[in-house]
Parts: C-alpha cells; sequence; structure tokens
C-alpha cells in the first residue's frame, strides 16, 4: 500500500468544528483511523459519517490517541494536505500511448500513471496490476466505486504477453473479488489487430457479462497508433474490414444482454465504428452513457444537444471556420451544410492532419496548435471554433504547448472554446 505521508498531514481545522474541540492540529500526521493505516482524505470522507471516529495521530515526534463520539452526519472539520503523488504503472503494454510520443513535450505528458485512486475520483483506466492485498482490501473496504478498468483480453498469457507484467494475468481473479464486494465497475478492451480481437474478444466481453451487474459496461476502443514507434511492439492498425466484424459482434451480443438484462452492456467506440465506415448508433443506443469518456457516444451526444441549444432558441449566424480532427469532419461538414440552409451561417469546417502524432491519429483531443497553424495560416474565417478536448483540462494549452494566445496572434483569428455540441450552437448563436 503506498503510504505518502504528504497526503496524512492534517492542513486545516475548522474553527468551532469537531476535530478542532478534540484536540486535533494543523500539522499533524494521521497514521490511523477506525484502527486501519491512514493513507488519503478518501479514508476520512468514509470514516468520519460514523458516531464514533478513532484517530491515532504523530504530533512532534509522539503518538496521540483520540476517540470523538458525534453526530453521525456532523464532519469532524479537518482539511487534509494535497499530494501530487501519482502511482505508477509497472506495465510495459505493447500499445502504451506514452510511449508514442515524441521527445520535447512537457514531462507530465510522460508520467505513466496506473493509480485506482484516480480511476475512482476521476473516471480515469487502471490496470490493477500493481495492486497489494492492502490496497485492494482498501477499495472493498471504503466501497470506492465505480472503477474504470482496463481489461484487453481474458486469457492470462496473453494478457502477460500484452501488458509485460506477470502479475497482469491475475486481473479476472479480482474483478471477481470485486464483484463480490459489490464493486461496479467500467471496463474496456484497447483492441490490436490479430492480437486480442476476433475469438478472444468474445471470450473476453464473455466473460466480462458473467460479472455483471458489477461489470456494468465494456467498451471496444481501436489501438492509437502514432509515428513515433521506433523500437516498440509492430502494430497495425484496425483495418476496416475487422472494424466492421468487430461491431457486428459486439452489437449481437449487446442485443442479447440488453433483451436479458434490460439495459446495453457493450459497446464500440465511435472511432470503430468511424474505421469501418458503420453509421453510428442512435442516441438512445448508449443508456446512461457511462463510457463516453472513452469515446462512447461522443458524436450521438455532441448532435443531440447541438439541437437541445437550437430548441432553445439559439439562431446562428455570422461567418465561422470549425476546427476538428480528420474523423469527425465529415459528420461536421454534413451538419453544417444543414445549418446553413436553415439559418444565416457560413461553416466552413477545417479538418487538421495529424501531422505531429501521425497521420493514422484522427480524432480531434490529439490536435495540436502547432498543425492548425502549419495547415490553415491564412485562412480562415475571423471567428474559430476549437473543441474544448484538442486544449489541456482547465487550461488554454494545446499538446505541442502553443498556447490558444499564441494561436490567436499567429493566424489573426479569435478563438471561440466550445464545449460540446450545445457550445458549438451557443458560440454560432452569438454567445461569447
Amino acid at each position: 500500500m503506498v503510504m505518502d505521508k504528504q497526503a496524512r498531514i492534517v492542513k486545516k481545522v475548522l474553527r468551532g468544528s469537531i476535530a478542532k474541540k478534540a484536540g486535533i492540529l494543523p500539522g499533524d500526521e494521521i497514521l490511523s483511523i477506525a484502527g486501519y493505516p491512514f493513507v488519503d482524505d478518501a479514508d476520512l470522507a468514509f470514516y468520519e459519517v460514523d458516531e464514533h471516529v478513532s484517530l491515532t495521530v504523530c504530533r512532534n515526534g509522539e503518538k496521540l490517541s483520540f476517540e470523538i463520539d458525534k453526530d453521525a452526519d456532523e464532519p469532524l472539520g479537518i482539511e487534509m494536505s494535497q499530494s501530487d503523488y501519482i502511482i505508477p504503472c509497472k506495465n510495459d503494454c505493447m500499445f502504451c500511448f506514452v510511449r508514442q510520443l515524441p521527445k520535447g513535450m512537457r514531462k507530465t505528458l510522460y508520467v505513466k500513471d496506473d493509480d485506482y485512486r484516480m480511476s475512482f475520483a476521476m473516471g480515469s483506466y487502471v490496470t490493477l496490476s500493481n495492486l497489494t492485498e492492502e490496497d485492494l482490501d482498501r477499495i472493498k473496504r471504503l466501497s470506492l466505486s465505480p472503477l474504470y478498468i482496463s481489461v484487453h483480453c481474458f486469457t492470462p498469457e496473453l494478457k502477460r504477453k500484452i501488458c509485460k507484467n506477470p502479475k497482469s494475468g491475475d486481473l479476472f481473479k479480482m474483478l471477481k473479488e470485486l464483484a463480490a464486494a459489490n464493486i461496479t465497475m467500467h471496463t474496456q478492451v484497447v483492441m490490436m489487430e490479430g492480437i486480442n480481437d476476433g475469438e478472444e474478444l468474445r471470450l473476453t466481453i464473455t466473460e466480462l457479462a458473467k460479472l455483471y451487474p458489477a461489470v456494468k459496461t465494456v467498451a471496444v476502443v481501436p489501438v492509437g497508433l502514432t509515428k513515433h514507434r521506433k523500437g516498440l511492439t509492430e502494430l497495425k492498425p484496425i483495418s476496416p474490414e475487422n472494424a466492421r466484424r468487430t461491431i457486428k459482434m459486439v452489437e449481437a451480443f449487446n442485443d442479447e444482454m440488453k433483451k436479458k438484462n434490460g439495459e446495453p452492456f457493450a459497446f464500440c467506440s465511435d472511432e470503430m465504428y468511424l474505421i469501418g465506415g458503420v453509421e453510428l448508433p442512435p442516441y438512445e443506443s448508449y443508456g446512461e452513457f457511462e463510457q463516453i469518456e472513452n469515446g462512447v457516444g461522443l458524436v450521438a451526444d455532441f448532435f443531440d444537444c447541438a439541437e437541445y441549444a437550437l430548441k432553445e432558441g439559439y439562431v446562428p449566424k455570422g461567418e465561422f471556420s470549425a476546427i476538428t480532427g480528420m474523423s469527425f469532419a465529415p459528420l461536421l461538414e454534413k451538419y453544417c451544410r444543414e445549418l446553413e440552409a436553415k439559418y444565416d451561417v457560413k461553416i466552413d469546417v477545417c479538418p487538421v492532419r495529424n501531422d505531429f502524432f501521425g497521420e493514422s491519429v484522427t480524432v480531434s483531443g490529439l490536435v495540436t496548435g502547432g498543425d492548425i497553424i502549419k495547415q490553415y495560416r491564412g485562412k480562415l474565417k475571423k471567428d474559430i471554433i476549437i473543441p474544448r478536448t484538442m486544449l489541456r483540462e482547465f487550461s488554454g494549452v494545446f499538446l505541442d504547448e502553443v498556447t490558444l494566445c499564441q494561436l490567436e496572434k499567429t493566424l489573426g483569428v479569435r478563438a471561440h472554446v466550445a464545449e460540446g455540441g450545445d457550445g458549438f450552437i451557443r458560440i454560432l448563436g452569438g454567445e461569447q
């Protein structure tokens, strides 16, 4: 179990709180709570709802114990320090995207994390192959749910080959243990041509379905390959024929699950449909959109939200350039022509070829500012629309460190950032 001291330090004790009255002080290091080792504030959130809370802290090298009685709905009033420590990945997966990045990018992009805490808190996918028994016990004890888990295949020998980690082959044993503890799991398979597709994929989905409803969904996404793969395992892009076979198999399996359980279970990502040239499923096919961060239902959600914004009364007008990735461009182009037929608006759809990562990378989220500048200098309307997915979270910076301000200055444009389809329509309708 990871024991990061910084995450155990009390940052603040609220005035008038139970903790203040009990004698807890800022700077105390919480060693244990309810008799269990204290790891981070997830422990605090779980146990502070109890009517009796026992704490052991270290203060100036001395251990102090506190027995606190309170109302069940009364918080302790403790704020913990935040730690930058991330549990690292112990795999060396043959498809690892981090290892396919070019040199010279910001250091944080090269961090290979596999942190179950981030899976619970942020929905990031983890393999669980770095878990200790204590970690597994903590997940079950604190009911850290849902978790988002990368499965990739069922056969243990193949899993060890894919991840290059002996422990990775034990995943389904852990999944069964988590299912028995009522932990909800969303899973994914990164599908590689001729490796974990076909019958292996069918077996994987079948075995995951046996753990339903604990395993609530599985998404099948095509492997992402950049041009920076020198010295790595040779992998082929998913072929259109394979994509079509996979879609047919996954949809048939999903139909059976819906008949049996009344809700969808297995999905292919939007990218798989675009590779195969297959029409994307309708909005209602995606259930609660629990795999949308994995690229499942993004397109359907975009257009549904766009139509909702139009119904709200936003009226597209003016002239814009809409920046997008190569895969989404044909769909956006069709939609923009429909908008132009109904409204006084002109929208140039501008697909960006990914020279930075390689032309096989076609999603909007991996488009860089440098590629936009190189390909569209002097060719854009004064107002351009950039999807939020192109920028680092909570910032105006592209993956290649080009900022939105630099893009505007270099191209002589005003850039609007759209959050989904409703954001796109609101910008067209004049909302700044």
